[in-house]
C-alpha cells in the first residue's frame, strides 16, 4: 500500500508536464526543431504521461478503498 506522501508526490510529478511543454516550446521556437522531431517528442510525452496518470489513479483508488474500509460508513 502506498502512503499519502506517495500520492502527493505522484500528483506533483504529473504537474511536470507543464515544464516539459515549455521545454518543447523553446526547442520549436528558439532552436527551429523539425516537425518530425516535435511529433516524436509529443508522442513520447503522451505515452509517458498516460503511464504517470494511470499510476496516480491506481494510488488514488487504493487510498479511497483504505479510507472507506476504515470509516464508519463501510460495513461488511
Amino acid at each position: 500500500m502506498s502512503s499519502r506522501s506517495d500520492l502527493e508526490q505522484q500528483i506533483m510529478d504529473c504537474w511536470r508536464i507543464v515544464d516539459d511543454i515549455k521545454v518543447l516550446k523553446e526547442a520549436v521556437l528558439d532552436k527551429d526543431q523539425s516537425r518530425n522531431d516535435t511529433g516524436n517528442v509529443l508522442i513520447g510525452l503522451a505515452h509517458l504521461y498516460q503511464l504517470k496518470f494511470e499510476k496516480l489513479f491506481a494510488t488514488f483508488e487504493d487510498h479511497c478503498i483504505e479510507y472507506y474500509q476504515s470509516s464508519k460508513l463501510y460495513k461488511k
